[in-house]
């Protein structure tokens, strides 16, 4: 029988605990030895991660894994990239909060790599019993509820013990589809599925006047740049207006919250998209209700959200043997599902109303780098098994995101006891008289097709907006 020879990257407790397991346990496995940045070369240390392409011409190796359970997605790229040259299947420890506390980890449980683990951070919610504390008893409302972030907040606020969530979509097939994971899960009863438009104004005021919801949480939106970019009607209507729309019922139902899910596209918005959301930002910063409290949360881009790069690079891979990179300077935030949905919950129970909040997404990742690493993770060589083309900039695209402008980053506050959210006390003054826009820009929708001079008085706002 061969040995399956493993190399352990990561000489910690973690990595040791591993070790023991595979020895007492794997008879046909054996531990070549270690790979450590901070430990001294020994017996068991062979080395650092930037040896490993010469460690791996020494030693034959059949396996990789990561044995460091707080590894973040910078940690886990540079491995990725120090072993481009090889398709030795490289997998992980879990990054879940028994491991990460205890460290107490066997080989049964190593997992192959997943775009979280290289894009991500491990995600532990400290504050599960104050937002329980918080949410407990909660009728809430969300638009947009069986879409991917929606949907997570779904699932996050039944777990958060509500006593009821209210999903509200027009899309049948995402429905459908939230329906048969809430079946899955015996909460079916927790939830009750509305087909709608955010336009349907009538439609919505009867709702929230009947459930009557303590928060609404409004994540409907057009969000694919370069679409919108060539249907300004329709992302001014839905965006704009059907979010007007949104919050004039909460208005009038005597809602208590409403929470705005925004995007870094709204900073110097040079797509159609950003505009249309940076118009909403304007829009709630202009109300003034006594009851209703205000709540606007900003993030980046979302790993395997509906859409979103990744699922399109595994798909291009399984299907075309390539993936492809708009330019290879480009650099985008990323968050995992799970942990974005988690802040805006967690940012809507303990931030501060009337406030922009910023989600720390950490650092700004080359999407160039992200292709290569996911062709890397599923044991291929990049350009040898996998070719990467570069197909140049989209519509309205950006080389690089932002998440707060020049003049907002002064107004930047640390949340207490939170370093994933920012507040931002947002000194930014609209440009035009933002009802009246909004009252023109609906206007202009009604006409019919109008792309020509939506444009035009977009960019009037927006003179950062890029229109061909």
């Amino acid at each position: 029988m061969d040995t399956h020879n493993i190399l352990i990257i990561g000489a910690g407790k973690a990595g040791r605990i591993l070790a023991r397991d595979i020895v007492a346990h794997h008879l046909d496995c054996h531990v070549v030895g270690f790979v450590d940045d901070k430990l001294k070369v020994s017996a068991a240390v062979l080395g650092d991660i930037n040896v490993m392409p010469k460690l791996l011409k020494l030693w034959r190796v059949d396996e990789i894994i990561i044995a460091i359970p707080s590894a973040d997605g910078a940690l886990v790229r540079r491995i990725l990239l120090a072993n481009m040259k090889n398709r030795i299947p490289i997998r992980i420890v879990p990054r879940d909060q028994r491991i990460i506390s205890t460290s107490e980890v066997r080989y049964t449980e190593v997992k192959d790599l997943a775009s979280e683990d290289f894009l991500g951070r491990p995600f532990i919610n400290k504050n599960v019993e104050g937002l329980k504390k918080f949410y407990r008893g909660k009728r809430v409302f969300i638009t947009g509820g069986a879409g991917s972030i929606g949907s997570e907040i779904v699932r996050q606020l039944i777990d958060l013990d509500v006593e009821k969530v209210f999903v509200y979509d027009n899309s049948e097939y995402l429905t459908f589809q939230l329906e048969q994971q809430l079946k899955e899960r015996g909460v079916r009863g927790k939830c009750e599925l509305i087909i709608g438009s955010i336009l349907h104004g009538n439609k919505l005021n009867a709702l929230l006047s009947r459930i009557r919801p303590d928060i609404v949480f409004h994540a409907a939106a057009y969000k694919h740049v370069h679409l919108m970019q060539d249907n300004v009607d329709e992302a001014v209507y839905n965006n704009v207006i059907g979010t007007k729309r949104v919050i004039e019922a909460t208005i009038a139902a005597g809602i208590e919250q409403f929470t705005f899910i925004s995007t870094d596209k709204v900073v110097n918005p040079t797509s159609v998209m950003g505009a249309t959301k940076k118009l909403c930002e304007y829009y709630i910063q202009s109300l003034k209700s006594p009851k209703t409290k205000f709540n606007i949360v900003r993030f980046g881009n979302v790993i395997n959200s509906n859409g979103s790069a990744l699922p399109l690079f595994e798909r291009q891979m399984e299907l075309y043997g390539y993936v492809t990179v708009t330019h290879k300077k480009m650099r985008r935030f990323f968050m995992s599902i799970r942990e974005a949905a988690s802040l805006v919950i967690e940012s809507t129970a303990e931030g501060k109303p009337d406030t922009i909040h910023i989600l720390n997404m950490g650092e700004l990742i080359s999407i160039y780098e992200v292709a290569l690493c996911l062709i890397r993770s599923k044991n291929y060589v990049p350009e040898e098994d996998v070719e990467v083309r570069i197909t140049g900039l989209r519509k309205g695209e950006k080389m690089i995101e932002e998440l707060y402008t020049e003049s907002e980053k002064g107004n930047l506050q640390q949340r207490r006891g939170g370093k994933n959210i920012y507040t931002l006390k947002n000194e930014e003054q609209c440009p035009v008289n933002i009802k009246n826009a909004l009252s023109n820009l609906e206007e202009t929708v009604k006409l019919g097709p109008a792309q020509r001079l939506l444009q035009k008085k977009l960019k009037m706002i927006f003179p950062s907006l890029k229109i061909s």
